[in-house]
């Protein structure tokens, strides 16, 4: 499963345009939720991907199209994202698939990206990114175990404590 952004121009517009003038394979899934203060549905057309290049995309099977609406503190979002898949599956499969690749997003990328602001790293040397990603995880791992209530308080709370960062790692 591959998300497909609109950077990806070309692709992008073809898994479009197949969510708006192709009929769907099956039924669509909806998912519903309320939790931290907001009402996020999700629902997922699942559609044949038939016409996109195999040579560039090798198993390309399904094109997903998730339309997401969200309500937070009265105003109201929709947006729609696309993925392509080598798997065809039901349409509830498929969204939970994408449920769980989000789940990584928001547990592991997004704290690297923000808390630990990877993004931001000025390395050029390939490996010493790698090796920087690494220990920016095996930080996040070791303060989830600790039970911080944040990545962001923890690190405020470890601020300058020495001793306490290297209990940590005992």
């Amino acid at each position: 499963m591959v998300a497909v952004k609109s950077n990806q121009k070309k692709l992008y517009g073809q898994l479009s345009a197949i969510a708006d003038h192709r009929s769907e394979q099956q039924p669509s899934a909806t998912t519903e939720e309320q939790q931290h203060g907001r009402y996020e549905r999700q629902q997922v057309g699942v559609f044949s991907a038939a016409d996109i290049d195999t040579d560039q995309w090798p198993g390309a099977k399904t094109v997903l199209c998730i339309e997401r609406q969200q309500i937070r503190k009265g105003k109201c979002s929709t947006n729609k994202a696309y993925y392509l898949t080598s798997i065809a599956t039901t349409a509830a499969a498929q969204l939970e698939a994408i449920r769980r690749h989000w789940s990584i997003e928001n547990q592991l990328h997004w704290p690297k990206d923000v808390v630990l602001k990877e993004d931001d790293s000025y390395g050029r040397e390939p490996n010493a990114l790698v090796v920087a990603s690494v220990l920016r995880s095996i930080t996040i791992n070791l303060l989830r175990l600790q039970e911080f209530g944040s990545l962001t308080s923890a690190l405020r709370g470890l601020a300058n404590k020495i001793d306490e960062i290297f209990q940590l790692l005992q």
